[in-house]
């Protein structure tokens, strides 16, 4: 299990930078999910975010806004990319897409 690779400060909600609170803690989100999960997992490509208002349920929550979304897995490709050296192709046969 690798720590993230993406946001050093897991206290801080990586989307609107506010820290953690009693009415809405921070949960750490895959970047890559589903089958993903695990390599989302393995490469450090995860992030904390508050579990209501950025994480699950509000309209500008990952879950339920595909900008956002594409934008954490554009965030996370390049991240990935400057980290292990890889190049848009690596990434793809290891992800089976690009997100730049």
């Amino acid at each position: 299990m690798a720590k993230s690779i993406m946001q050093t400060d897991k206290c801080v909600c990586y989307l609107c930078r506010e820290p953690a609170n009693y009415n809405d803690p921070l949960d750490k989100h895959h970047i890559f999910g589903g089958a993903l999960r695990k390599k989302s997992e393995h490469y450090g490509l995860t992030v904390y975010l508050h579990h209501s208002k950025c994480h699950i349920f509000e309209p500008e929550a990952v879950h339920n806004n595909a900008e956002i979304c594409r934008k954490l897995q554009a965030d996370a490709q390049r991240a990935a990319m400057k980290k292990y050296g890889w190049t848009v192709e690596d990434f793809r046969a290891e992800f089976g897409k690009n997100y730049l």
